[in-house]
């Protein structure tokens, strides 16, 4: 199952010295969101770190309990270096690729790369009470009760299944292959995927295999050259290049950072 890996706390030692990131997969959830997480700093930080967040196709929810702000936010190519100082305290859900147009019918693009308020976006509820609320349990609650009436609809999940098609095997995919199995030309493909993930068929297929490779490198314990052929990388090295284009180390020092 896909699942993203966002793991400042394997990229940055100072990051998992001074902030605690935490994932919470919920059940009742499991069709819709990848997750809820909370990063907060253990102690008031007296300089500036950086959280690198990796491009997964997803769009989160952030909020923000230090400013009170809520907004959508995702990231589309590139690894995007969020600072973080002074006093940190957010909370967000990770939203399964093309949630976001299902529910709200705005072009997943729109959110890639950009900040959007969420009162901008949502029309019909309202989350403020959690900014009442201290406990990270019943801030869990308070979003889990959003999202469930949010769900409740008659969702398609087509666009949520396609992804888990994808990643259980992007070696063998292509933008050829993809248009060919939803019937459509390349252009129209593209313009698809733009409206539902925000990013481009062939962008999407990087994603899904920068994520495999990071699920097979740290839980998997598998082979470095067995994952970069099941991959699709054409040898090692570019395998490693890949890794470190997106992280910042290689698959070897994420490994000794992950021990």
């Amino acid at each position: 199952m896909y699942y993203p890996k966002q793991i400042p706390y394997i990229l940055d030692k100072e990051f998992n010295e001074n902030v605690k990131y935490t994932e919470y997969n919920l059940k009742e959830l499991k069709d819709y969101c990848m997750c809820i997480w909370t990063m907060k700093s253990k102690q008031t930080l007296d300089k500036t770190l950086l959280n690198n967040i990796l491009p997964d196709a997803c769009i989160d929810i952030v909020i923000d309990f230090i400013s009170q702000t809520i907004c959508f936010a995702g990231f589309s190519k590139e690894t995007e270096p969020f600072q973080l100082s002074k006093k940190i305290d957010y909370m967000g859900v990770r939203l399964k690729p093309s949630l976001f147009y299902l529910l709200f019918h705005i072009e997943a693009h729109k959110i890639m790369d950009n900040q959007i308020s969420f009162d901008d976006i949502e029309k019909e509820e309202n989350i403020n009470e959690i900014f009442k609320l201290n406990n990270t349990n019943e801030r869990i609650e308070c979003l889990k009760k959003y999202l469930l009436k949010k769900t409740s609809k008659d969702i398609n999940l087509q666009f949520i299944e396609v992804i888990e098609e994808l990643y259980k095997s992007p070696k063998e995919q292509s933008v050829i292959n993809i248009a060919t199995r939803f019937g459509y030309n390349e252009r129209h493909l593209y313009r698809l995927f733009k409206v539902y993930y925000g990013v481009s068929p062939k962008v999407l297929l990087n994603i899904l295999r920068l994520h495999l490779c990071l699920t097979l490198i740290l839980d998997d314990n598998m082979n470095l050259v067995d994952i970069a052929h099941l991959c699709g990388f054409y040898d090692q090295s570019h395998f490693i290049k890949e890794i470190k284009k997106y992280t910042g180390v290689s698959p070897l020092k994420m490994i000794e950072n992950y021990k």
